[in-house]
């Protein structure tokens, strides 16, 4: 089927818009990586723009490695205005977007255009290309962050700036061809708002021909190569460390919880790419040893795959604010790839409190109180094998690999949008790809 549409349409471009290039360190540069492959395949070619391009040369030679027809334009720029302006909408990185996507567009006349949303400006700059030429504008829509925006910094703006934000954000949505939502609940929550687009979901999952578990014999080696204790439970973070939403400091305090005997059991490591030093700070003022936390700068995603295979326990401390009900980051997706078993919180009656509900084997759901995560960490030093022995860690593996592999999500996605730029529509999308109630299985 796929082969009969390509036979029958004429040379198709994709442009996509990204505020964090393919191969950084964040979650969202992995998913426009595989979304850039996916789109390599069925499309003549692809298209990177993306700010922060520090390591542009080397990310650029990844990419057309990977898939020759996917090319990256990287721009060496992170933000224009401050905080707190800048996370609403900063309107210098706004131009530039503007501008080096309106070169982009001129020279390769793509058919689609994607937005990976957050932050604003890829979304609002993409809607005003797609107007200036024939693209149709597709939203790759990862989370409810509008919510999440009027929350955060509501004692420094009126409430009137953020409905005026929300009424811009729903035009942007309704104007676009289709919106790829990473979890049903964002989709609700879209629809709710009167977006009467069509959309398509697309978790974020994980590579899992990286993310893999080892054996115990490899996990005592890999443990040694990283410098991690052999004799110990290892619990991991990776990931932002100054996202608010993050609740890291419930994690540090409940370090401190812990008896002294459980502390010689376990070993918990940070792998941030931003706010380390922040974080040792709060470490040294709450006297957690080295021993027992260990915080580090990020790793790149081959090595960090090594370390999350080798280690026990994966840490995701989402706040339990009601715009996080959609949140099931990219994190959660790798840890269990890696056959890890999950401690998670967040918002009751939300994505994660589903996934483990359903699926008791691949971890738990707790508070986001530092009692919790204390009386969490207990359970898995008392309980041990029995929660991460290999034939569970193949099995959370196997888990993903059915449901959320990365490349499967991507590529069915774009498949999608080829086929219905033959219709015209895209009224059966929805059968092409996996939702919720096909993919909430019990291990």
């Amino acid at each position: 089927m796929l082969v009969d549409l390509q036979k029958n349409r004429g040379k198709q471009a994709l442009l996509l818009l990204t505020d964090h290039p393919p191969k950084s360190y964040t979650p969202s540069g992995e998913r426009i990586f595989h979304a850039a492959m996916a789109s390599g395949k069925v499309f003549d070619s692809a298209i990177v723009l993306s700010m922060r391009g520090e390591r542009k040369k080397e990310a650029r030679r990844q990419l057309e490695r990977s898939n020759p027809k996917v090319s990256l334009e990287a721009v060496n720029f992170v933000r224009g205005m401050l905080y707190p302006l800048a996370d609403i909408v900063d309107p210098i990185k706004l131009l530039v977007f503007l501008a080096h996507g309106l070169i982009l567009s001129r020279r390769y006349r793509p058919s689609f255009i994607i937005a990976s949303m957050p932050p604003s400006e890829t979304g609002f700059s993409a809607w005003f290309l797609s107007k200036c030429s024939s693209a149709k504008l597709i939203i790759d829509l990862r989370d409810d962050w509008e919510s999440a925006v009027g929350a955060q910094l509501r004692q420094f703006f009126p409430k009137p700036m953020f409905n005026v934000l929300a009424a811009i954000t729903n035009r942007v949505y309704s104007s676009a061809f289709v919106i790829f939502a990473a979890t049903q609940t964002l989709a609700n929550t879209v629809r709710k708002r009167g977006v009467a687009t069509q959309m398509i979901l697309v978790p974020n999952g994980a590579d899992t021909a990286v993310f893999i578990p080892k054996s115990e014999t490899v996990r005592s080696s890999i443990r040694e190569r990283y410098d991690l204790p052999k004799d110990k439970v290892v619990a991991v973070y990776c990931g932002s460390g100054t996202i608010l939403y993050y609740r890291l400091d419930k994690v540090l305090e409940s370090i401190r919880l812990l008896s002294q005997e459980e502390k010689e059991k376990i070993c918990v490591v940070f792998y941030v790419y931003n706010g380390l030093e922040k974080l040792k700070l709060m470490q040294n003022e709450l006297g957690i040893s080295g021993d027992v936390l260990d915080i580090r700068g990020p790793l790149p995603r081959k090595d960090l795959a090594e370390v999350l295979s080798s280690s026990d326990v994966g840490l995701l401390p989402f706040d339990d604010e009601a715009y996080l009900l959609c949140a099931r980051s990219t994190k959660l997706y790798e840890y269990l790839s890696s056959g890890l078993y999950v401690i998670s919180s967040g918002p009751k009656g939300g994505e994660l409190d589903k996934l483990f509900m359903n699926n008791p084997k691949l971890g738990m759901f707790i508070c986001p109180i530092a009692g919790d995560f204390g009386l969490s960490m207990s359970h898995v030093l008392r309980k041990g094998q029995h929660l991460f022995n290999d034939s569970l860690r193949k099995s959370r593996h196997s888990f993903i690999r059915e449901n959320y592999d990365r490349k499967t999500i991507m590529e069915t996605a774009m498949q999608a949008l080829l086929e219905s730029m033959q219709r015209g529509n895209i009224s059966n999308c929805a059968e092409n790809c996996e939702t919720d109630s096909q993919v909430q299985k019990t291990t």
